[in-house]
């Protein structure tokens, strides 16, 4: 997909944040066996300071797959950025490589790629909003 630049004269609004990627050493969560009728953990990573999932899952296999797609989304989300556009722009899709110009160098450096888009249509007219994450942060 071709990679689209954005200045800082283009948004609204942005927000940028960092996270400590080693604030969670796992993940665990849990699920109800009910069979056995007692309530099963499941833990990705280390038991040290991990994150527990809040939902009891129906079986093993969710929640091993829960567990699995958060402890990824927690390695990969070492810094996030979202800009709300100052007009709307159809164009702007998920998995779209972004680079971003005029903001902090830290920002301007990183390589993003936009997780979430939202388009809106309301009195003030056509608006776009995005969620990115950095592109190629491993797995």
């Amino acid at each position: 997909m071709p990679l689209i630049t954005l200045a800082r004269s283009d948004g609204d609004q942005h927000r940028y944040s960092v996270t400590d990627r080693d604030s969670y050493s796992g993940v665990t969560a849990f699920w109800q066996d009910t069979q056995g009728a007692k309530r099963q953990e499941v833990q990705v990573g280390e038991a040290d300071n991990s994150k527990q999932l809040r939902p009891t899952y129906a079986s093993e296999a969710d929640t091993l797959d829960a567990t699995q797609a958060e402890w990824r989304r927690i390695q990969r989300g070492e810094a996030e950025f979202e800009l709300t556009l100052a007009q709307g722009r159809a164009d702007m899709l998920p998995q779209l490589p972004l680079a971003v110009r005029g903001f902090k160098p830290e920002i301007d450096a990183t390589p993003w790629l936009v997780t979430e888009v939202s388009h809106s249509l309301n009195d003030s007219g056509f608006g776009t909003s995005i969620r990115c994450e950095v592109s190629g942060a491993q797995n």
